[in-house]
């Protein structure tokens, strides 16, 4: 009964970055290093695929010990990230994308739908971060695929240009924060 409540309180807290993905960008975090970093359009399919991934690992969690603590650190991290992104309202400047292959005309898409607020700290990181961590522990055996899909939609933020650096290290840090304080709140 308790994971239906969690669940519900996450897809609550979840649905926070809608109303906060309309709003105007005060703030963009572009260091130089952006610029170095080319727009690779392939990479819009594991950018894509994070949406899955956080589905795929509610429905591996679920019948495991891990479930309860997967939503309350998930949980956790929204709030923070929420109150990061209405207080400090930030995001990133996209390129104009004029190639017409599926991978460039699928990110054109995807900008189209995806506003560009929200950037820091990147929830496909913290998020990506938290669905591993614990997917890592229900299933330690399957580490390298897990490892591989994090490294792939984290690396996937960037060359798509949905975040700078510095969005990816603010992700690390929400990450890091939220296994903390979930940590602590359930020892309570």
């Amino acid at each position: 009964m308790i994971k239906i409540l969690l669940l519900l309180i996450f897809l609550l807290v979840k649905s926070i970055y809608l109303p906060l993905n309309k709003r105007k960008s005060k703030y963009y975090w572009k260091i130089k290093f952006d610029d170095k970093i080319p727009f690779i359009p392939i990479f819009i399919i594991p950018y894509v695929g994070y949406f899955f991934y956080v589905i795929a690992t509610i429905i591996y969690l679920w019948n495991t010990k891990y479930i309860n603590n997967f939503f309350i650190t998930y949980i956790i991290s929204y709030i923070f990230a929420g109150l990061f992104w209405y207080f400090v309202p930030n995001g990133v400047k996209r390129p104009k994308v004029y190639k017409k292959d599926i991978f460039s005309q699928l990110t054109k898409y995807i900008y189209g739908i995806d506003e560009d607020t929200n950037g820091f700290p990147s929830a496909h990181i913290f998020a990506t971060l938290i669905c591993s961590y614990f997917l890592a522990f229900a299933f330690p055996s399957h580490l390298i695929l897990i490892l591989s899909v994090t490294f792939l939609i984290s690396i996937s933020t960037v060359f798509v240009k949905q975040h700078y650096v510095l969005d990816i290290l603010g992700g690390i840090v929400n990450f890091g924060l939220s296994v903390l304080i979930g940590s602590l709140f359930l020892m309570m």
